[in-house]
């Protein structure tokens, strides 16, 4: 019994690091761009949930067989560039202070962007559970979500403190915005490319991709600016 119990807490600690990590850098880079508590813990709570429903959901359609839903990818990912789209689109356009606040609010659109790779989690967690009794398996999810949640907690304090010390450095908090926006936009091509167009492209290179259309969208938003001062 305390062999099982081990293969289950490292094996569930395992995926919740695996499908977790992303969620956890994006907290990190985004942390400065909450307003207030509340904003943090809706994005804490929203990334929180879904990574304990989305693999339990992936691991049920794979429980049925997932062979009779193949049409579904494509439009997830399609679905995933376009919320992540729209939510660039909101941070890098010029608005007065009342549209600001409201466009800086963290949609639920962008949580489900930065979350549907622990959708497709919940197949490969079959093969994971084979032996594992029905309560192990419930448990799995619930025991991920709370690490994934206990990541982003922790990554949001982490991202408070660094990117306060860069506050009164232009440069650098330039290069945190910078940072934080092409983590995000890495998040919606990943989506596009792999489950849209099926392309195996490695992660460096689509984050990469990200950051230079980033650094281009963020030049133009400065002429822009400029143009309406």
């Amino acid at each position: 019994m305390s062999q099982d119990m081990t293969v289950f807490i490292f094996s569930s600690t395992l995926m919740a690091l695996g499908i977790g990590i992303d969620a956890a850098m994006a907290t990190l880079i985004r942390a400065r761009g909450f307003h207030n508590r509340t904003q943090a813990s809706y994005w804490i709570a929203g990334v929180s949930v879904t990574h304990t429903i989305f693999p339990m959901l992936g691991y049920l359609l794979a429980y049925v067989s997932v062979q009779f839903l193949p049409w579904l990818t494509p439009i997830v990912g399609v679905a995933a560039f376009v919320l992540v789209g729209q939510f660039l689109y909101s941070e890098l356009t010029p608005c007065d202070q009342t549209e600001c606040r409201s466009s800086n609010w963290v949609t639920f659109g962008l949580i489900l962007a930065v979350s549907w790779d622990a959708l497709w989690s919940g197949p490969a967690k079959s093969a994971q559970v084979l032996g594992w009794s029905d309560w192990m398996v419930w448990l799995s999810f619930i025991w991920v979500g709370l690490l994934v949640s206990a990541l982003c907690v922790a990554s949001y304090y982490a991202g408070r403190r660094i990117l306060h010390m860069l506050e009164g450095q232009a440069y650098a908090l330039s290069c945190a915005v910078w940072l934080q926006l092409s983590v995000i936009g890495y998040f919606g091509l990943l989506a596009l490319f792999r489950y849209s167009f099926n392309w195996h492209i490695h992660e460096l290179i689509i984050f990469m991709i990200s950051g230079v259309f980033i650094y281009f969208l963020r030049l133009r938003q400065r002429y822009v600016r400029r143009s309406l001062a």
